[in-house]
């Protein structure tokens, strides 16, 4: 499993970069809508050539994640649709430019839940549920209006079996209780807010989920402060994982794919499944683009349980279709978080829109303090 992209990590892969300027290219400004005639939808069906003509651009994360996901949905549903699924890499500031001159050469585009639900009708479409079948996607994955989940993973503790052995953390308070658990802990300590990493704290601290104060979210960071000299800070997913391949750190909240990916390289690293924090990156519909019943239904398309199945063999992150059965091997099968809801906290995405500014001045003064 990559490093996730939304506003949280980097377009990553020299393939994209030539997918990209390909896209830029051709997509040339919104071509004008086309009359469709689509049956109803359900989830990973698209009529034979229904979208023949349409030239659609898919604005992705980039590197496997993209790659696979091309090779899983886009490259499958362009034999059956009929339609072109062009590839280019998102920027949210790109796409306010775009939105801004009522120019959108996007169809479709992946952030973050929250940046999404942010913006939702100023730079996104609503989603039509009459359009995109939502009733296979998992519980907790749906968060507001204008997304649908696209790239589902976790924020988790990874830690060290052998220096735990049977007293391994199971909880979020264990991972700020350094005498019942020494050692050091991997932290994000990113240029970018890692909001569900303040939730994790939140979590161990006992907030009430109900009733959210900015206080709650000045105690998580304070969490983290208190944690000392055993703090060791990550700034990519590609550190994260590193700190715990060469054990530099004995536990480390990161997203689930890195910790999937140290116990990839043969690292004793397992992961922590009480408290973990739901993530997920939607796919959405810039404002003022072209054909979005197109893009509705390639939305539609791409959340078929074969389709998740196919992405998430190649891509390692968990499907967004409860029926999806991909065949992974071990060690993958320990880290799919979509075998793990149950114990998953989900993020509380109305609180961080309403408190965005200020938390995100909280979380840089925390960063450049640490």
């Amino acid at each position: 499993m990559t490093s996730h992209k939304s506003r949280w990590s980097a377009v990553s892969g020299l393939a994209l970069v030539a997918a990209v300027a390909l896209a830029g290219c051709s997509a040339g400004g919104a071509a004008p809508d086309q009359e469709l005639d689509l049956a109803p939808a359900v989830a990973g069906e698209i009529a034979e050539g229904a979208l023949d003509g349409i030239t659609l651009v898919y604005a992705g994360n980039g590197g496997i994640t993209q790659e696979g996901q091309d090779k899983a949905v886009w490259q499958p549903f362009s034999e059956e649709s009929g339609a072109i699924v062009e590839q280019d890499a998102f920027e949210l500031t790109k796409l306010r430019a775009m939105v801004d001159s009522g120019n959108v050469d996007w169809n479709m585009v992946v952030s973050s839940a929250i940046e999404v639900e942010r913006y939702c009708g100023e730079l996104y479409e609503e989603i039509d549920p009459e359009k995109v079948d939502l009733s296979k996607v998992p519980d907790g994955t749906l968060a507001g209006d204008c997304m649908v989940p696209n790239i589902f993973y976790g924020y988790v503790v990874a830690y060290n079996a052998d220096v735990y052995g049977d007293n391994a953390p199971q909880t979020a308070a264990d991972f700020f209780d350094t005498e019942k658990f020494p050692g050091k802990r991997g932290v994000p300590v990113t240029p970018w807010m890692e909001a569900p990493a303040v939730e994790f704290a939140m979590v161990a601290n006992g907030a009430d989920f109900d009733a959210l104060t900015p206080e709650d979210f000045t105690a998580g960071l304070e969490a983290y402060t208190s944690l000392g000299s055993d703090l060791v800070p990550w700034t990519s997913g590609a550190q994260s994982q590193q700190q715990l391949e060469s054990g530099e750190v004995d536990m480390a909240l990161v997203w689930s794919g890195r910790g999937y990916g140290a116990a990839n390289a043969g690292a004793p690293i397992e992961p922590m499944w009480g408290d973990w924090v739901v993530a997920v990156d939607g796919i959405a519909v810039p404002k003022g683009s072209a054909n979005v019943d197109a893009s509705f239904a390639a939305i539609n398309y791409m959340l078929g349980a074969d389709q998740q199945a196919a992405s998430s063999e190649l891509t390692s992150y968990a499907p967004v279709n409860v029926d999806a059965t991909p065949e992974v091997s071990e060690p993958l099968t320990d880290w799919l978080v979509s075998d793990h809801l149950d114990t998953g906290h989900k993020v509380s995405i109305d609180y961080w829109v309403e408190n965005w500014d200020e938390f995100s001045a909280g979380w840089t003064d925390w960063v450049a303090g640490s």
